[in-house]
């Protein structure tokens, strides 16, 4: 067998990569307005997921088509994100200057309340891209799932954000690991928790029919 054939292994693997490195570069061009963010993480997701389910995916086509149909949506609860996240910051801010118990007290329930809103970030424009619904039922959507295996949420944050975090801190590595973050490691961190968001999911997608 010829190992660089399109069904090859090496072929396989080229043909994974070019499509991670294709979906990492329109989910950060398409991120650039800042406004936008939640719809192209849905649009990357809706991808991943698909690359997850079927083992391949026509990554043009289905990213835009996926950021047509849920461009209203992904935004307004990006925008809400961050209004809250915002509200969350001066509600810190102001507890740090607060004396005695009272600003202690409110930097915790902020700091509670700022977990509870990473986890709704992490969950919710991967379930905008598997399930079509109301804001509101797939807000209960990021409850289910959240809470029907915690461990899963525990994995998905720290391939999420530790990777982010060790990039900012090693200053040494922090071209190369720029370097990596620029040409896939957006994409290959969503499909590294599409394998979770997949276990979650695949109960209410039948092999014979697609999501969304």
């Amino acid at each position: 067998m010829n190992l660089f054939n399109e069904d090859g292994i090496w072929g396989r693997t080229f043909n994974f990569l070019g499509q991670l490195i294709a979906l990492n570069l329109l989910w950060m061009v398409c991120s650039i307005p800042v406004i936008t963010v939640g719809t192209s993480t849905t649009a990357l997701y809706y991808c991943v997921l698909k690359l997850k389910k079927d083992g391949d995916c026509s990554i043009w086509k289905q990213y835009w088509k996926s950021f047509r149909q849920n461009f209203i949506q992904s935004t307004i609860i990006w925008i809400g994100i961050l209004v809250i996240a915002l509200c969350l910051w001066m509600e810190w801010r102001a507890a740090s200057v607060a004396s005695g118990g009272l600003g202690t007290i409110i930097t915790y329930i902020v700091g509670a309340m700022a977990v509870l809103l990473v986890i709704v970030a992490l969950y919710i424009f991967p379930i905008v891209a598997a399930f079509e619904n109301k804001i509101s039922k797939l807000l209960t959507h990021v409850v289910y799932f959240g809470t029907k295996n915690i461990g899963y949420v525990i994995v998905i944050a720290i391939i999420t954000i530790l990777p982010m975090y060790f990039t900012l801190l090693d200053t040494e590595m922090f071209p190369i690991l720029l370097f990596v973050w620029l040409t896939c490691g957006f994409s290959l961190t969503a499909y590294a928790n599409a394998n979770f968001f997949w276990k979650l999911f695949q109960p209410f997608f039948p092999s014979d029919k697609k999501q969304n």
